[in-house]
């Protein structure tokens, strides 16, 4: 690896050396003077405006700069959606070799003319050195649909049929909200999205390569939600929805937005409600024990009932144009109601029944609430996009389960007790501190550094009350509190000049993990840990419609407290408890992207490494025909395969979004003596088709499983396919309403299946889920207000546990049913 950066840097180096001598750049700006970006720029020789020289946009922040292949005189056509085209002349010669046109300001086109329709193509997906953006703003869906439909057309983003959302075909990432974490999101993160329209959504960037700011972190991708910031009128706006489906689940959701003098609030609030024949799962399953032949099935029928609730609310004041404060908070509240019935046997080697018994499962009780809050303060100093940042984040989160199963028609049962009572609570509480300091400097170099402090707690009571039985023989009562503190340190550089960037990064972590059991039924015990985390990258533009980033990456995952909980949890089938010797585990990664972007054709390819020596992995064995499960640093895995995007305009009115990987993924334990191996891909493929009348009709499908999901097993492969149709109404398409079908061609009922095909015993479980489904939604804009809460450029981000209680991760069994 050290060889291949070494060949890398001299390539940029030698290639920085040929690169065309002339160039123009400037800088645009709106009406308001925020900058403009995603305009089309298209330059000509002044002699011949027919044909074009080169084609660009300008970036993020308005800025452009493009390099010409010889001197001349030249035309500058500068356009954007709803805005009065600009027009620019300027020369280069050897004398003159670099042009600054300064500051262009565009116009509104309803503040200059009247009767005159502007239209312009600007790009939907744009790609930097460490991540891809999708414009929504520059997608026409963007006017009726959700923050979740759009992400079905983001690159390396997937929503399979349960709207569970993957990033390049991983679990593994996390979800934020204008640069900082956001525990609605991570809880429940597909009702949330729901809520939000697109409308007020400015872009979606998936983070592919984390710099050092973000590496430690534990995360191989992050999902960042970036809604709009670019006016400053006084006024309200907002969107009303309201969604049902044919079982009775309704959404019901708002968006609103205002501003009055230098402040800007912005509120989202939503609920869903799951009734109980929409939340039903059948499951079965079979386990075969090798060392005795033995089989036990289970087939049980359960029925949830939910409800939830979330509210985010943030506001920024803007005292004037050096200084920013912006701050937020929200929560996220959940509960549930689950009944069913389960019916348990065992057969012997020969199929003779050993026994059998029944149980009546309820959860009276499974409730959680997520609330977190954070501070920004940002500084700008004189020196051009020189910036400091202070910040401070709480986040909590509690989750309280009781559960209670009684058993009947008992035959040769294998317990001696007639049922439990199980409660569970666990709470977190989290507190971080960060100082970030952005520099540019000498023209083409920028640093940037920073420090944070983290101090998380997390608690968690779990009691057993076993009936018929002596308290004093079987019955639980663990507690374990668990404290991680956190100190970090970043510095990163990035060097960007004409069509090369590169950007190497080094992060520092301590951590201090300790845990105590109140009860002293378990010895306490503390760690330290000492994490270096480098980062590097390199990025190369092949002119305006083709790039070229090669990364290399490491991350770290902490394990949380479920993982950490050596608390026995003992059924008549199952034992489990978690490993309080987990250490921290390293994850690294190699990725390569190509990237074109057309007006018609936008498509990207990445190749992808990743490989970890020490990952916490899932340990099953068995005790006397009972599956036995915990936790331990047993994990060697290695993924090689190539993530694809595809999007194509074939004609004005089709638009059509191809997302999609293939793989091989090898999971090892030497301790363990077991591997696993296999290929797998995705694929979602999304069509859009505008009909008469204003309708427009979406088609979409997708496959989904395959390959190991564990060192013991695989998941079968399930597919899924969706029909939409909506037509926008009144003036500027105020009122949308939505018809939407999920999987209407298939059984009432969806089947997913997973098999263990290796270890002490092998199976297969499977669970249906009532998912075809037929659902309407009318959905209300109401408002003209352009401004949107401005957000700091840097803020926190905590992504390190996993396996535990941290903020927002108990809304996940919440969502069961949805």
């Amino acid at each position: 690896m050290k060889k291949l950066l070494t060949l890398v840097l001299l390539v940029v180096c030698v290639n920085m050396t040929l690169l065309a001598q002339y160039s123009v750049k400037f800088q645009l700006n709106d009406s308001t003077g925020q900058g403009e970006p995603y305009a089309t720029v298209r330059i000509y020789r002044a002699s011949d405006t027919a044909r074009v020289v080169t084609t660009g946009v300008t970036s993020l922040d308005g800025s452009y700069k493009q390099q010409m292949a010889s001197p001349g005189n030249y035309l500058a056509v500068i356009s954007a959606v709803g805005k009065v085209s600009v027009q620019r002349d300027f020369q280069l010669s050897h004398n003159n070799k670099t042009v600054d046109l300064g500051t262009i300001v565009i116009k509104n086109a309803d503040n200059v003319l009247s009767g005159v329709t502007i239209t312009a193509h600007a790009p939907v997906v744009t790609k930097e050195i460490d991540r891809i953006a999708y414009n929504v703003q520059n997608d026409d869906d963007a006017k009726t649909n959700t923050a979740l439909e759009m992400l079905r057309k983001v690159p390396l983003v997937t929503v399979d049929g349960q709207d569970n959302i993957l990033v390049k075909g991983s679990s593994n990432f996390k979800i934020y909200k204008n640069g900082h974490p956001d525990p609605t999101l991570s809880g429940n993160a597909k009702d949330v999205l729901k809520a939000i329209p697109a409308s007020m959504i400015k872009r979606i960037e998936v983070i592919t390569d984390p710099g050092a700011k973000y590496d430690a972190e534990g995360v191989g991708s992050i999902l960042n939600i970036v809604t709009m910031d670019n006016s400053s009128m006084s006024g309200i706006t907002g969107t009303v929805t309201i969604a049902a489906d044919n079982y009775g689940a309704l959404n019901p959701n708002a968006y609103i937005t205002a501003q009055k003098g230098k402040v800007v609030t912005s509120l989202n609030y939503g609920m869903f409600y799951v009734p109980r024949h929409r939340g039903r799962q059948l499951q079965e399953s079979m386990t075969h024990y090798n060392d005795t032949g033995n089989d036990v099935y289970s087939k049980s029928d359960k029925r949830n009932k939910g409800t939830g609730h979330f509210l985010n609310i943030e506001s920024s004041w803007e005292p004037d144009t050096l200084n920013l404060v912006s701050m937020a908070f929200g929560g996220y509240a959940y509960s549930l109601d689950q009944r069913g019935v389960t019916n348990q046997w065992m057969n012997d080697a020969a199929g003779q029944r050993l026994y059998s018994f029944d149980i009546h499962n309820h959860i009276p009780r499974y409730s959680y609430y997520s609330f977190d809050g954070h501070l920004d303060y940002q500084h700008k100093t004189h020196v051009k996009d020189e910036t400091l940042t202070l910040s401070y984040i709480v986040s909590t989160s509690r989750t309280h389960t009781r559960s209670v199963d009684d058993y009947f028609n008992q035959v040769n049962a294998p317990m001696s007790y007639t049922g439990y009572d199980t409660r569970n609570k666990e709470n977190f509480l989290e507190h971080t501190f960060q100082f970030d300091w952005t520099r540019p400097f000498a023209k083409y170099h920028k640093i940037e550094t920073g420090v944070k402090y983290i101090h998380r707690s997390n608690k968690s009571h779990t009691t057993m009350d076993y009936a018929g039985l002596d308290p004093d023989t079987l019955d639980v009562d663990n507690r374990l509190n668990h404290l991680t503190q956190v100190a970090a340190a970043y510095a990163s550089y990035t060097f960007h000049m004409n069509s090369w960037s590169a950007r190497a990064g080094l992060r520092y972590e301590y951590s201090y993990l300790k845990a105590r059991y109140p009860h002293g039924d378990q010895p306490s015990f503390h760690t330290n840990l000492n994490d270096w985390v480098p980062s590097a990258s390199v990025s190369y533009q092949m002119g305006m419609f083709n790039s070229l980033t090669l990364s290399f990456a490491t991350t770290i995952n902490r394990p949380g407290i479920n993982y950490l909980n050596p608390a026995v949890i003992s059924t008549p089938t199952s034992i489990s408890y978690g490993n309080s010797h987990l250490k921290s585990a390293r994850n690294y990664s190699v990725n390569l992207n190509y990237m074109h972007t057309g007006a018609k054709l936008t498509f990207t390819l990445t190749p992808n490494l990743r490989w970890s020596r020490n990952g916490i992995t899932g340990i099953q064995t068995a005790q006397d025909d009972k599956m036995v499960s915990t936790y331990a640093n047993e994990l060697k895995s290695f993924f090689y395969g190539i993530f694809g995007y595809v999007q194509w305009q074939p004609f004005k009115t089709t638009s059509l979004y191809l997302n999609g990987s293939l793989g091989r993924q090898s999971l090892k334990s030497e301790t363990l003596g077991l591997e696993k191996e296999g290929w797998s891909n995705f694929m979602w493929l999304n069509v859009t088709q505008q009909l008469p009348w204003k309708l427009r009709l979406t088609l979409g499908m997708g496959r989904f499983g395959g390959g190991p999901s564990s060192l013991y097993g695989r998941d079968k492969v399930s597919y899924w396919h969706d029909i939409a149709l909506q037509r926008s109404f009144l003036k500027e398409d105020r009122l949308t309403v939505k018809l939407n079908a999920n999987v209407p061609f298939s059984g009432k009922y969806k089947k997913w299946t997973s098999y263990t095909t290796q270890g002490d015993y092998t199976g297969w479980s499977s669970m249906k889920a009532p998912v075809r489904n037929f659902a309407i939604s009318v959905s209300y804009r109401f408002g003209s207000l352009k401004a949107q809460v401005k957000k700091t450029n840097v803020t926190i981000e905590n992504n390190d546990v996993v396996g535990g209680a941290s903020k927002g991760q108990g809304g996940q069994q919440g969502g069961s049913g949805n």
